[in-house]
């Protein structure tokens, strides 16, 4: 009975890991809904007040595309901008990343 038990709570423990790895784990899909092209992409850390480097660099997103952002570890509350091609931009704040997998612009 106790080597149920325990053999039980061993595998609880195996399935929780996966989720407890997540947790810290930052990257997200950009999805682009809105109807037109994302030009730029901005993500910082909520707690940085520089935007940095534009992520998609000479690449564009047009709608209905996504794009994969890849962080540093423990990097959960960000702050996210696109600008679009019409100049226009959105901005996302203090969103934090390690507790979903897509964020999306409609």
């Amino acid at each position: 009975m106790i080597r149920r038990f325990a053999m039980a709570v061993l595998a609880t423990a195996v399935f929780a890991l996966p989720a407890v790895a997540q947790s810290n784990n930052p990257d997200f899909r950009l999805v682009n809904r809105t109807g037109t092209t994302i030009n730029e992409l901005y993500v910082s850390s909520s707690a940085n007040a520089n935007w940095g480097r534009d992520r998609l660099g000479q690449n564009v997103l047009p709608s209905g595309q996504s794009f994969m952002v890849v962080l540093p570890a423990g990097q959960c509350v960000n702050d996210i901008r696109v600008v679009f091609d019409n100049g226009r931009s959105q901005e996302r704040r203090q969103v934090n990343t390690c507790e979903l997998t897509d964020v999306t612009f409609q």
